[in-house]
């Protein structure tokens, strides 16, 4: 695995930075806990294998750290599931914003960013929890003049 974003972890085993360990890794994790054992038995039980009813895919050393983040996770949330990494807010710049943006430039070419975002909190068209920022409001206004 030649790939400029994986490494070895303290134990050897082999990680792509941003891959999640498989489900059933995680499964094994949280079952181990379960039954008692600590975040260090565990990270030792996935690496030698001692354990037959532990079948670790690709023979992956699951470091202590991970061991103890993903159960941290479980006991917080209920989930074995990873958290989502990357990926997008919510679109705050809907269309009829965008056309509000538009129409304010249209009346004040000179208008600013920052005055936008104002007059969008002020004329009630976004709330303090969905008003874009000073960048987005300037993309749109990039797009819109493109």
């Amino acid at each position: 695995m030649q790939n400029s974003h994986s490494g070895v972890n303290q134990l050897g085993g082999v990680f792509v930075n941003g891959r999640p360990l498989p489900d059933s890794t995680r499964q094994k994790i949280v079952e181990l806990a379960h039954s008692g054992a600590r975040p260090c038995d565990i990270s030792r039980i996935l690496q030698t294998h001692a354990d037959a009813k532990v079948q670790v895919l690709d023979n992956q050393n699951v470091s202590n750290g991970c061991v103890s983040k993903i159960l941290g996770r479980y006991y917080e949330t209920g989930s074995i599931r990873p958290r989502a990494i990357g990926g997008s807010k919510p679109r705050v710049a809907t269309p009829e914003v965008v056309s509000k943006i538009a129409q304010y430039k249209r009346e004040c070419p000179s208008i600013f960013a920052w005055e936008i975002r104002d007059r969008l909190l002020s004329e009630g068209v976004c709330t303090n929890d969905n008003i874009p920022s000073v960048s987005s409001i300037n993309r749109v206004l990039r797009n819109l003049a493109s």
